[in-house]
C-alpha cells in the first residue's frame, strides 16, 4: 500500500529526481540546481550520501563530458535504458500490454503524451508521480501498477549501473529509496 501522507511529502523531490535523469541539454549538471534534493536529503541520510556520491562525479564533468557520458550510460547500451520494461521483456507482446495500461492511466488523469515519448521512460513517470492532480483525489491506491513498474525496472537498471561503477546508480538509488519510504508494508496497512 502507498501511505499518501509519506507520499505527499516526497512528490516535490520526485520532480528533481527526474530533471535529473533527463539529457543535460543546455546546462552542466550542479548540486545547486537540485534545492528540494537537498533539502530532503537532511532528513534522509541514504538519499543525502547517494546525491552527494553522484556530484562528486558528474560536477568534475563539462556540459559536452556530461551530455557524452548520459548518452553512452542510457541511449546506446541495451542494458541501462530509462525505459522501465525494456530490460524484462524487451518487445515482447507484455511490454506493449504494460505500456497500453500506462497511457490509458496517464490519459484518464488528463496527461496527452508527446508521440515521441514512450510510456515507460523513467523520468515521464517521475514527473507524472510528482504532478499528477489525481493523487489529491483519493486515487493514489488504483496506481500501484505504476510503483511497481518504476520498482522492477529500476532494480534492473540499479544493478547494471553498480556493475559498472556507474555514478547514475546513485540517482536510481535515491529515487528508489523515496518510493520505499511511501511505502506501508501489509502490516502497517492492515492496522489502519
Amino acid at each position: 500500500m502507498i501511505n499518501q501522507c509519506e507520499f505527499e511529502k516526497y512528490r516535490p523531490i520526485l520532480q528533481e529526481f527526474s530533471l535529473m535523469l533527463l539529457y543535460p541539454q543546455e546546462r552542466r549538471l550542479k548540486q545547486q540546481d537540485f534545492p528540494l534534493i537537498e533539502l530532503y536529503s537532511e532528513s534522509n541520510k541514504q538519499i543525502s550520501e547517494n546525491m552527494n556520491r553522484f556530484f562528486d562525479y558528474i560536477s568534475e564533468l563539462t556540459l559536452l563530458q556530461q551530455q557524452e557520458y548520459y548518452v553512452q550510460t542510457f541511449d546506446f547500451s541495451k542494458k541501462t535504458p530509462l525505459h522501465m520494461t525494456y530490460v524484462k521483456y524487451e518487445d515482447a507482446k507484455e511490454r506493449g500490454q504494460i505500456l497500453v495500461q500506462l497511457k490509458l492511466m496517464y490519459a484518464m488523469c488528463g496527461l496527452e503524451l508527446d508521440s515521441k515519448e514512450l510510456s515507460d521512460y523513467l523520468p515521464l513517470m517521475l514527473e507524472f508521480l510528482a504532478n499528477g492532480e489525481w493523487i489529491h483525489n483519493n486515487r493514489l491506491q488504483k496506481w500501484q501498477l505504476l510503483f511497481a513498474i518504476v520498482e522492477d525496472g529500476t532494480y534492473f537498471l540499479q544493478e547494471e549501473l553498480k556493475q559498472k561503477d556507474n555514478p547514475y546508480q546513485y540517482v536510481i538509488q535515491a529515487v528508489r529509496l523515496s518510493l520505499k519510504a511511501c511505502m506501508e508494508s501489509e502490516r502497517e496497512a492492515t492496522i489502519q
